[in-house]
């Protein structure tokens, strides 16, 4: 236990510390995402590369959120046989 005492304090002296997590977004992913067009997607090999199966639901929620940050129409996500994420509007 604390060894000072509970203090009453004015209302607008209370502080508030932020809560829950930052959000990392990576500035190339976003300039990407942002030049997606209704009639041309893009398939992200440099940025992820060949992704296996256990680890797709991860980078789609990645591309996602990117996704969100920046456009308010709804994202497409398809992985190529060989596992590249293929990024597009979807219609």
């Amino acid at each position: 236990m604390a060894d000072q005492m509970d203090e009453f304090i004015p209302a607008d002296q209370v502080e508030v510390s932020p809560r829950g997590r930052k959000k990392v977004l990576n500035a190339d992913l976003l300039d990407v995402l942002a030049k997606v067009t209704p009639d041309q997607g893009v398939a992200l090999r440099g940025t992820f590369g060949e992704v296996a199966k256990a680890d797709r639901p991860a980078v789609s929620a990645t591309i996602r959120k990117h996704w969100q940050e920046i456009r308010s129409d709804d994202v497409r996500i398809d992985f190529s046989l060989r596992g590249v994420p293929q990024v597009r509007v979807r219609a």
